[in-house]
């Protein structure tokens, strides 16, 4: 691994300096800014996490479907990224970016099972630090402290279940108990990680029929064999859109979980942050309901909310990324970044105020390697390895690390937002700039964990919803 001084000296040396140098500076810059505004920043924290849930499924972005009405309402008063995309497409690493600030090749968890490196605070242990009384409920084995090591900085971290998976509304509760014994003068960060959109798609009563498709759309012949589900008469659902009924009806109940945590706070002293860790596949691919081993838009393009005490609703065109929550929440609430962690997220604060700054040029992510999900391309993968892309406001790359070769796709957005038309072999010189970028990029990372440090049964748990490479 390299050390941060080795990496700022490698990459003033090289064309691409800003890849690492200018999101470093621009981090600590800002997130340090401020420390004077102690008294006027607003009191909590509430990070809300909604698992596998897709920004073009809310009406927000424009859903005609009526599936979050609550989101809906905190948006209109709140701050409305359009162009949010997530770091990974798994859950683990991509929380962990969420609330460390740097990539996932760069913090380690890479994947589902891997548990954060001893030496990387992350934005509990960092608002504990500060004074900050901290808890945090999750619902999947993904987000247990047992399989990610998130638990750092919280002086709760409730993952009390022997499952793979549990109801959102139970940690709900949990979560709306503790706001209420919050006391006046505490300041408080609570993490809510709500997976009951994650497949397979089973809402209870009334959310099951609550959305019904006038068609059935076309038939799903691949899919990861965790979204199998039955109708009532015990025969599998194969109709696409009735897949798409029941995943609405999900983010539906995960709305009304929401809408509970809300009735608890106060927005006039409260910072909430609605993210997606990364969205869903619905019919777009080859592997036809997925996430998780494709870089996609509908699967890292994600929704965003943002409800600051003192700034106005807008809608953001700007592209952010979810390593730039750390320094951006740090800032409002005129908490320092310890100037010995840098982070490669920005603090979008200034611009957030209306000043004038740079946008970002390049923004990165990435996923496991998994063969069969693109079958259709006959790529032969190296699953060791990760793919990774990088997107601009016009371009995107997708690098798939093959076994004795490297495959590459381009996508013109502008013209092709669906990315559906590989365009590397017309445009040559677009192409080579953009994987230079991802291998410069890369050059920062940490050690490659091969084994999982996890016990024989969390593996299969973690092997039943879909995770660990091709063992579905």
């Amino acid at each position: 691994m390299l050390d941060w001084t080795m990496t700022i000296r490698f990459h003033v040396m090289s064309r691409h300096t800003e890849v690492v140098l200018a999101l470093v500076i621009s981090s600590l810059l800002g997130a340090c800014g401020r420390a004077d505004d102690r008294a006027a920043a607003p009191r909590h924290l509430i990070f809300i996490s909604l698992d596998t849930v897709r920004r073009d499924h809310l009406p927000t972005y424009g859903y005609p479907r009526d599936t979050a009405p609550s989101i809906d309402e905190l948006a209109a008063g709140g701050i409305v990224f359009d162009n949010a995309l997530a770091q990974d497409t798994n859950t683990n690493p991509s929380h962990t970016s969420m609330f460390t600030g740097v990539y996932p090749h760069v913090h380690g968890n890479r994947t589902n099972g891997i548990r954060l490196a001893p030496n990387r605070v992350t934005l509990a242990s960092i608002l504990q630090g500060a004074g900050f009384r901290t808890a945090g409920f999750v619902t999947s084995i993904t987000m247990t402290r047992r399989t990610t090591g998130l638990e750092r900085g919280f002086d709760i971290y409730e993952d009390d279940f022997v499952t793979t998976r549990r109801d959102g509304r139970i940690a709900t509760d949990l979560a709306v108990d503790w706001l209420r014994a919050l006391k006046p003068d505490d300041r408080g960060f609570l993490f809510l990680h709500l997976y009951d959109a994650h497949g397979p798609y089973e809402p209870r009563a009334p959310y099951d029929a609550m959305f019904r498709s006038g068609e059935p759309g076309p038939l799903v012949a691949r899919m990861p064999e965790y979204q199998e589900i039955f109708d009532e008469h015990g025969q599998p659902v194969r109709e696409l859109n009735r897949f798409v009924d029941l995943y609405d009806g999900l983010i539906r109940y995960v709305d009304d979980c929401v809408a509970s945590v809300l009735a608890e706070i106060d927005l006039r002293e409260s910072i909430v942050v609605v993210v997606a860790d990364h969205g869903e596949t619905l019919g777009e691919r080859y592997w036809q309901l997925d996430h998780g081993g494709q870089l996609f838009d509908e699967q890292i393009r994600i929704p965003l909310i943002l409800r600051v005490p003192d700034l106005p609703p807008q809608r953001v065109a700007w592209t952010a990324d979810t390593v730039d929550l750390l320094p951006t929440l740090l800032d409002l609430l005129a908490v320092d970044l310890p100037s010995d962690r840098p982070v490669l997220g920005r603090n979008l604060t200034p611009y957030l105020r209306g000043e004038a700054v740079p946008e970002r040029e390049w923004s990165f992510a990435s996923a496991r390697a998994v063969e069969k999900r693109h079958a259709d391309r006959r790529y032969k993968l190296d699953t060791f390895r990760r793919i990774h892309s990088v997107r601009t406001s016009r371009w995107k790359m997708i690098v798939y690390p093959g076994r004795g070769e490297t495959f590459m796709e381009l996508y013109d957005l502008e013209n092709d937002a669906g990315e559906t038309i590989n365009v590397a072999d017309r445009f040559p010189k677009v192409g080579a700039n953009l994987f230079e970028i991802v291998n410069r990029w890369k050059m920062i990372s940490a050690p490659a964990k091969r084994e999982l440090d996890l016990d024989a049964q969390t593996l299969q748990k973690l092997r039943s919803l879909g995770y660990l490479g091709d063992a579905e």
